[in-house]
């Protein structure tokens, strides 16, 4: 994609934004339309163009998850981690963000991810599982982890090649800190004398 294609679509997305639809966007999910009730759940939840109501932005999110809204699903996942406009879930927060990972949404994959790393009960192969998912799908935060995961040895054999391969790839990716590491590693190396042989 080059630069003024990405420009058009930022100003297209910021005029898009300054257009109040709510109303059309709450009928046609009165309407049984799974993106409209995704969208409108999603204003519910932050309170744009609309009074906040996280309860609410949870029922018309689980309505268009159960109607095959993926972003959806997503975003349940959030709300029952985060506990927003519903007690935190932890099974619940697994089990949406399990049905948009498995359907190839990367942030459900990073997210799903983070939870089998942090929450009880871990599974560190099941984390990196979904990293490497996230990571194919050229996320640059997940190449970062998957080079994380094999320099460390978590969830898989500790690898520094596969290590180093990823976080070349987070960097060609943009990701800053893996772009930050590699420079210091390509400096280092550019300054190690190779006349550091015994006289």
């Amino acid at each position: 994609m080059n630069a003024l294609h990405t420009l058009l679509i930022a100003v297209a997305l910021l005029l898009c934004s300054c257009v109040n639809n709510t109303p059309q966007i709450a009928a046609k999910a009165a309407s049984g339309d799974p993106a409209a009730g995704y969208e409108y759940g999603r204003r519910l939840l932050t309170g744009r163009h609309v009074s906040q109501n996280q309860e609410l932005a949870v029922k018309w999110f689980l309505s268009a998850a159960d109607k095959g809204s993926i972003r959806a699903a997503a975003a349940l996942g959030a709300c029952y981690t985060h506990g927003l406009g519903t007690k935190p879930d932890v099974r619940l927060a697994r089990y949406w963000y399990g049905i948009a990972a498995d359907a190839g949404h990367p942030y459900a994959e990073l997210a799903l991810a983070a939870h089998y790393m942090q929450k009880q009960p871990t599974n560190p192969r099941l984390a990196v599982q979904y990293i490497r998912y996230a990571a194919m799908q050229g996320s640059p935060d997940a190449a970062f982890l998957m080079s994380l995961c094999f320099a460390e040895g978590y969830g898989v054999p500790t690898h520094p090649r596969l290590a180093m391969g990823w976080l070349v790839n987070a960097a060609e990716l943009g990701h800053e800190t893996a772009l930050t590491i590699l420079k210091d590693v390509q400096e280092a190396s550019a300054g190690t004398p190779n006349s550091a042989k015994k006289e």
